[in-house]
């Protein structure tokens, strides 16, 4: 029944897709976050729909067929990414071998950043950002707002393994994903027009929060408090902000399962807990793997191959840990994994682009300052994808998600806000130019 509910809806979709390059778009985009296969189990399973509506997308742009199509203007954030990723290109064609991995992450990577590449000429008003934040809040936020009910609904018990079908495919990398989202659901909050949509944006808020809680990752912790704790340094309004993180606080101290604060207690007992002892461990093969190969690193999962393991894990360096006998780990850190997969250059160009978010929200907020009040929207997205950004920095440092195609879809989406505010602000002087006495009154 709901293969032929999503063949249906497909159908409906195509003709719209081929109507409007932002329609394709915006379902690209969503399909990429909802992972639609892991809810359908017919026929429609193998159904590539992140495929199709991306190569109609595609096709839609180079026909010309969308009225307000942007353009492709080179700027310091996008000639990095331009550099990681043929970096990146360099490292799968001279990566360590045997390696079947290499090619089927290099794949999944590049899919991501095309995505990123597409914000540019589809994000080209302020209008057309935000349904894309809707759509995305929505198709993320569903497995969000389905795991916080039942957890409620099972007063905790419910297990959460993360998303099989995507990016976020363990409770670790679930979690992450889930407080990434959660300063956009803020901003939706904020920004809707009606107040039906606040609410429930507020209360999707608070389900994704109990999905965090109960995804018992150790990870997802500490990326929540640092966004809180981030979110009260950005926010002009300290009192106001801090009462919030004091709500949330408390909330997350009154509903939280028992089994998550056992787990949260063991970060104690780090230096004697085998699954952090891995973590070590893979971090101390990667940087050998770096080190042994400089320019390009290992490649793509070249940790998680165990004769290449086995190659690196007695080589000193300044971890000092005795490696035991143990399989492959995954590098269970973005900048480790980047750092093993792309080598040292391609973790400077990795932390050039989190760099260039920063400063781009700078940029933002200076325009959005010389402009009227509003563009206060402007500066306040650029605040919540900077929010977005450092609990993806703040919790990667113990997961393997540096390929998250939304952190670059994110980071592409400021140099976007930057110039439709430069166009808006163009557009004000231009009619501030006009002589009053060549205005017609009727």
């Amino acid at each position: 029944m709901r293969d032929l509910l999503m063949l249906g809806v497909l159908l409906a979709m195509i003709p719209m897709a081929f109507m409007s390059g932002f329609v394709a778009f915006l379902i690209w985009v969503y399909a990429t976050v909802l992972s639609p296969h892991l809810y359908l189990y017919g026929f429609m399973q193998g159904f590539r729909f992140v495929f199709v509506f991306a190569g109609i997308a595609v096709l839609m742009l180079w026909m010309r067929k969308d009225q307000d199509r942007g353009r492709f203007i080179p700027d310091a954030t996008s000639v990095v990414l331009i550099l990681f990723v043929v970096h990146a290109l360099l490292s799968a064609i001279f990566s360590i071998q045997p390696n079947p991995a290499v090619w089927f992450r290099l794949d999944i990577f590049l899919k991501g950043i095309v995505l990123a590449f597409m914000a540019p000429f589809f994000l080209t008003s302020r209008w057309r950002i935000h349904v894309m934040l809707i759509v995305l809040v929505i198709g993320l936020g569903f497995h969000g707002v389905v795991d916080g009910l039942k957890m409620i609904a099972s007063a905790g018990g419910h297990n959460i393994f993360g998303i099989p079908t995507s990016s976020l495919s363990d409770n670790n990398l679930y979690a992450l994903g889930m407080v990434m989202l959660l300063p956009l659901i803020l901003y939706l909050a904020k920004y809707s027009a009606h107040r039906i949509a606040k609410w429930i944006a507020l209360i999707a808020f608070a389900l994704c929060v109990m999905t965090v809680l109960g995804s018992n990752s150790r990870g997802g912790f500490l990326a929540l408090a640092i966004l809180g704790i981030w979110y009260w340094i950005t926010s002009p309004r300290k009192m106001l902000a801090l009462v919030f993180v004091a709500i949330v606080a408390v909330g997350v101290v009154q509903f939280a399962p028992e089994r998550w604060f056992e787990r949260i207690e063991s970060i104690k007992n780090a230096a004697e807990d085998q699954s952090f002892l891995g973590r070590v461990a893979a971090w101390k093969v990667s940087v050998n793997i770096a080190n042994d190969n400089l320019l390009f690193g290992g490649g793509f999962h070249a940790v998680e191959q165990q004769w290449i393991w086995n190659q690196y894990k007695n080589t000193p360096n300044f971890i000092d840990y005795d490696i035991p006998l143990m399989p492959a780990k995954a590098a269970h850190s973005n900048y480790f994994q980047v750092l093993g997969d792309l080598g040292y250059i391609g973790l400077i160009l990795f932390l050039a682009l989190l760099v260039s978010a920063f400063v781009n929200r700078w940029r933002i907020q200076a325009v959005a300052a010389k402009a009227k009040a509003d563009s206060t929207w402007a500066t306040d997205l650029a605040t919540a994808i900077n929010l977005s950004l450092v609990a993806f920095m703040a919790g990667g440092a113990g997961v393997s998600l540096a390929y998250f195609e939304l952190v670059y879809l994110f980071i592409m989406m400021l140099p976007a806000i930057h110039r439709i505010l430069v166009l808006e602000s163009a557009k004000k002087k231009a009619l501030a130019a006009v002589p009053q006495g060549d205005v017609v009154h009727v």
